[in-house]
């Protein structure tokens, strides 16, 4: 039986987070760009391991996984993607970014689409706007009290932190500062994965033997004796070639410390699995007041609003493809479709291209203005105060010296 399709609209979307809807889903499988048998290569975590994890899988099947990309990484992509829309102007919402170029052109500009904490970030709170600490401007004011009973100010000047979640743990309530859940999750799993090794070689063209050279104290080497740093007991430090990338290495193969298992040696798997959700129900729980009062109306076009960013930043991200890390590139196993899920499990099936979803969020955006709800469409640049250039600059110089 072929499950009913739906065309999403204003009006589909207003109904589906008015009540009835529980989801918009979408499930995509993934292939190694190499084809079937090439290794990906997951992030790793502490030690250099992976994350594996046995799972439940079509119906009861129980199979060995690893992440591939977690749900805070999808959260960083698809914020990326929209701050590339953003700057391509495709869309238009509100964002803050903090300047360092004048001081640092490497960082050049960090916006609430880079920082972990969003608008809560430490690196606002650190800045300064029209002279004036971050944390004592009427904007900051505004979110530190905001709650899901009025979450107007997050609305209109960092909508992004009511769809991926937010926490103001930096703020002067500490731990005790408010948050907000993740209304939008997305997490890539590779199924039925099997543990490779990694090697490592490299033949010098030069033929350089295993000789005795010496460290200097400037952090380079020499073959003189006597032009070499000397350790506690007045001895030359002696070191071998291929410790500064010279001699040949022999084929290895890299375990963990204790020897009892390969590391990093990257995955092979039968495909990858992405399962991305956006909750409806956590969108409604959010009311959106203006002067004072609440409005049913309002209340639905903002959480429209929402739900309209959410799938653009998914649609956006997906446009953008699966080149995860350093040989982890995934390629669709087919076109995707959207599922919106009603509060029994029925779904209905939708697609959505980059043009359609821009427009719905630009309908969404527009029918909330109507209402009397407008956000910031202005750019609001902030400057980091002179302790935070201060504590960048010294880390760097610190990374400097121990890097000599």
């Amino acid at each position: 039986m072929s499950q009913e399709t739906v065309e999403l609209n204003l009006e589909t979307l207003t109904s589906a987070v008015t009540s009835g809807c529980s989801a918009i889903r979408l499930i995509a499988k993934l292939q190694p760009a190499g084809g079937p048998g090439s290794k990906v290569f997951p992030p790793t975590h502490s030690e250099g391991k992976y994350a594996w994890e046995t799972r439940l899988i079509d119906g009861g099947e129980v199979v060995k996984t690893v992440l591939l990309d977690s749900v805070q990484s999808q959260a960083n992509r698809m914020e990326q993607a929209l701050k590339e829309a953003h700057q391509n102007g495709q869309l238009n919402f509100p964002l803050l970014a903090v300047d360092f170029g004048g001081e640092f052109a490497d960082v050049g500009e960090i916006t609430t689409l880079d920082a972990p904490h969003r608008i809560a970030d430490a690196i606002f709170r650190d800045s300064l706007l029209d002279g004036k600490k971050f944390p004592e401007t009427d904007i900051a004011k505004a979110y530190a009290a905001a709650n899901q009973r009025n979450a107007t100010a997050l609305y209109q000047y960092c909508p992004h932190a009511l769809v991926f979640g937010i926490w103001d743990s930096t703020g002067s309530a500490g731990g005790l500062g408010n948050k907000f859940q993740r209304a939008l999750v997305s997490e890539i799993i590779g199924i039925k994965a099997e543990a490779g090794v990694l090697t490592s070689s490299r033949l010098d063209p030069l033929g350089i033997k295993t000789v005795e050279i010496y460290a200097t104290d400037s952090g380079g080497w020499t073959t003189d004796k006597a032009m070499a740093k000397t350790d506690k007991k007045g001895e030359p430090v002696k070191i071998k070639p291929s410790e500064v990338n010279h001699s040949n290495i022999p084929p290895t193969i890299e375990k963990s410390e204790k020897g009892d298992e390969y590391i990093r040696g990257g995955v092979t798997i039968d495909y990858a699995h992405q399962t991305t959700v956006l909750s409806l129900p956590a969108l409604r729980r959010l009311n959106f007041p203006v002067n004072g009062e609440l409005s049913a109306q309002i209340n639905i076009a903002a959480r429209t609003v929402l739900a309209a960013l959410g799938l653009t930043a998914i649609v956006h991200q997906l446009e953008n493809g699966y080149d995860l890390r350093s040989r982890c590139l995934l390629v669709a196993d087919g076109k995707f479709t959207f599922e919106l899920l009603d509060n029994y499990g029925e779904s209905r099936r939708f697609t959505l291209t980059i043009e359609e979803a821009d427009a719905l969020f630009s309908a969404a955006v527009a029918n909330a203005a109507e209402l009397g709800l407008v956000w910031n469409t202005q750019k609001i640049r902030l400057q980091p105060t002179s302790d935070l250039l201060e504590l960048v600059r010294k880390s760097r110089q610190a990374g400097h010296l121990s890097e000599a």
